[in-house]
């Protein structure tokens, strides 16, 4: 096994020990599904793959202890970690930049091809049939409202409070918008029918919720 695979499995097992029991969406398994769309992204857009799987596995590192600055203290993390091993210098700075660019709701701009690929590739994992299991997961955690016919959609409320003021209204306020956000080719044309998915959705639990299917 070459230094590289002993790194990436020391990095592997490190998040399973912090985020197997996350339970927001933003688990293990969150971590592993960003790795893996990083990488079909990377590999499309002529990126660095080492600097996305690093960054990929450990960009949520710190949710657990540290959610509001969590892409500040996982990059901090980040960097501690890989320099007490053999990581060329380049690849640590790449990486660390990644994860303290990748949160939606601070706006950081990303830079390099690696950063615009994590973002979108974190960003895609809250669209699509997996984005509804990771919505519903995160509102029964903390305890939100389904929906409110009353209560519209306000994205001055979800960013004061970090979510929305009901799970339907977070499509509005947060989910329909990611589409836009997103840098590369690749992750616009994935994100166009995962969007479209969500939409498909939300016709079908509007005629539920009136009685009318």
């Amino acid at each position: 096994m070459n230094d590289y695979k002993k790194t990436l499995e020391k990095v592997k097992k490190l998040v399973w020990k912090n985020l197997k029991n996350e339970s927001s969406g933003h688990d293990y398994w969150h971590s592993y599904r960003v790795v893996k769309t990083s990488l079909f992204i990377g590999r499309q857009e002529k990126a660095n793959l080492k600097v996305l799987e690093l960054a990929g596995w450990l960009h949520d590192i710190a949710i657990v202890d540290n959610k509001k600055d969590h892409e500040i203290k996982g990059a901090q993390f980040a960097k501690e970690f890989f320099s007490k091993l053999e990581i060329d210098e380049k690849i640590i700075k790449k990486v660390v930049d990644c994860i303290r660019s990748h949160r939606f709701s601070k706006g950081i701009k990303a830079e390099t091809i690696e950063e615009k690929i994590l973002q979108d590739a974190d960003k895609l994992d809250a669209l699509g049939a997996m984005g509804l299991a990771r919505l519903f997961s995160g509102a029964g955690k903390y305890k939100q409202i389904i929906h409110n016919p009353r209560i519209k959609p306000d994205l001055d409320y979800y960013f004061k409070h970090g979510r929305s003021s009901s799970t339907i209204n977070h499509f509005y306020d947060k989910l329909f918008k990611l589409k836009g956000l997103l840098h590369t080719t690749t992750a616009k044309q994935v994100a166009k029918e995962r969007e479209q998915y969500m939409k498909e959705y939300l016709k079908r639990f509007y005629l539920e919720w009136e009685g009318k299917k």
